[in-house]
Formats: structure tokens, C-alpha cells, sequence
């Protein structure tokens, strides 16, 4: 009995630290498609950090993968090959990995600017402007009018989509600004799918310091074009 519990909690740690390491791999270093982003990714911001500690993280993110990596490796070692002396470096490995996530998340979910969570798989939509056609991630909810192209620096990350649409259940004055935004967007005014105004935003990066830019009037939609 002891044992059949022991390979169970085995095979969970398997299981979470193979996956998670998938999508480290697919998401974050290959950036290629697969059915892990259906679950989305969890991405850091790490601007705010100082050298120092950035060098500190990714050292430590080097060693969590390695740690990851001998964990897939040897538990099926110890599963199927019955290698016992394999239990201990294991459960080391395993408990030095848990601390660290702990310790990593703890510092990026108290402040929430410090992360966000991307869905790859959002739906798109195509939409013509001016007889030029794009193809638009959709933001019909609150937080992603409040994320919309922020902490994206280049069209792998959103699936080679052209920008964004915000689509708004009322007409009212919008106010857009490139706080933590890397990309250059042209601003689209909408009432319903009339063009009523443009602007353009430039990336923080260009700008270095927050710019606004308003509706002029009433809209319910907005189109964020990347530049």
C-alpha cells in the first residue's frame, strides 16, 4: 500500500513538472503552436527588476529547467527500472523546485504588473479598413481592454496577428495610452464600423514617457494596428 502511494505521488510530480516543462520549451523558447496553449501561459514582467536580481532569476529559471529535465529523467528510472537510490535525489530535486516557484510567483503576484496571463488561442477575426484587410485579436471583456497589446514585442507572440479590435457594449469617450507597451499602434476610432478619427501611439520604448491619445468623440469600438 505504502508503496502504490508512493508511485502515485510519483507519477503526479511527473506529470506536472513534464507539462510544465513542455510548455516552457513550446511557449517560451521555440514559440511554436501546440495544444498546451489552449491552457494559456503565464508571462513575467520583469522591467522593474534591477540587473542584479535578473541575473539572480534567470540563473536560477536555467537551474529550475535543469531540475525539471532530471525529474522527467528519472522517474521513470525509479518507476520502471526499480532504482531506489534514485527516491532521494528525487524528492530533493522536487522539494528545492517547489521553494522556488513558490518564491518566484510570491514576488510576481504581489505586484500584478509584474505578470501577465496571455491566451494564444484567443479568438481572431478579419476586418477591413480602407479596403486593406488585418487580422485582429478580439477584446470583448474588461480585462483585456485593461491588458489590450501591452508587454507584446513583435507578431509571434499574437499568432501573427495585425493588432487588436476593442469591442464595447456603450458609446462613450476612450482614452488609450503605451503604458508598458513595446509596439507602435495606429489608433482607429469606431462608431459601430464607421472610422471616425485615428492617432497614432508610439511604443514607451520610443516615447519614454506615458502618452494618451482620446476618441475625440463617442465610440464603441477601437482597432490597434501594429506598426
Amino acid at each position: 500500500m505504502k508503496n502504490k502511494l508512493l508511485n502515485f505521488i510519483l507519477i503526479i510530480i511527473f506529470i506536472i513538472f513534464f507539462t510544465h516543462l513542455l510548455k516552457d520549451i513550446t511557449q517560451d523558447i521555440l514559440k511554436i503552436k501546440t495544444p498546451l496553449d489552449y491552457i494559456g501561459d503565464l508571462k513575467e514582467v520583469l522591467s522593474s527588476f534591477s540587473k542584479q536580481v535578473l541575473v539572480i532569476y534567470y540563473i536560477f529559471g536555467a537551474l529550475s529547467i535543469l531540475g525539471e529535465i532530471f525529474l522527467v529523467i528519472l522517474i521513470p528510472l525509479l518507476l520502471f527500472k526499480k532504482r531506489k537510490s534514485l527516491l532521494k535525489p528525487i524528492l530533493i530535486i522536487t522539494a528545492l523546485l517547489i521553494a522556488y516557484f513558490l518564491v518566484v510567483y510570491s514576488m510576481l503576484f504581489l505586484n500584478p504588473s509584474n505578470f501577465y496571463f496571455s491566451t494564444p488561442n484567443k479568438e481572431f477575426i478579419n476586418y477591413s479598413i480602407d479596403n486593406v484587410k488585418y487580422k485582429l485579436l478580439v477584446a470583448d471583456e474588461q480585462n483585456e481592454w485593461e491588458k489590450g497589446l501591452m508587454f507584446y514585442k513583435d507578431k509571434k507572440e499574437l499568432k501573427g496577428a495585425d493588432g487588436m479590435i476593442f469591442i464595447f457594449p456603450d458609446q462613450d469617450y476612450r482614452t488609450f495610452w503605451n503604458n508598458n507597451t513595446y509596439l507602435d499602434l495606429e489608433i482607429y476610432w469606431l462608431d459601430d464600423n464607421k472610422v471616425v478619427g485615428k492617432s497614432f501611439l508610439p511604443s514607451i520604448l520610443k516615447s519614454k514617457e506615458i502618452v494618451t491619445v482620446n476618441s475625440g468623440e463617442e465610440v464603441n469600438r477601437v482597432i490597434e494596428i501594429i506598426k
